[in-house]
């Protein structure tokens, strides 16, 4: 029964995990291309996290390649922080 019970709890985090990584990239694309662009790689990040010197605990950090204006960008973005998402195109 307790087994079960962990089974379900994996499951029910994995999917979480795919269903916010999904989100974050939805969000990512919808913000390069409003601002004429169009993404080349997404990379989620966990210890080099760029420009956000603390990202914390439930925050979650991803590094942007995009391209704009014929030219090859790099972006950041932190998602999970009291305001929304910090952006840093």
């Amino acid at each position: 029964m307790s087994f079960a019970i962990i089974i379900i709890f994996v499951v029910f985090g994995v999917a979480l995990y795919f269903l916010q990584t999904s989100n974050h990239e939805k969000k990512i694309y919808e913000q390069v291309e409003a601002i004429g662009g169009k993404v080349i790689t997404i990379e989620r990040r966990a210890l080099r996290t760029g420009p956000f010197i603390l990202a914390g605990k439930g925050r979650t950090v991803y590094k942007i390649e995009y391209e704009a204006e014929g030219q090859l960008k790099e972006g950041w973005v932190k998602f999970g922080g009291l305001f929304g998402a910090d952006w840093r195109l």
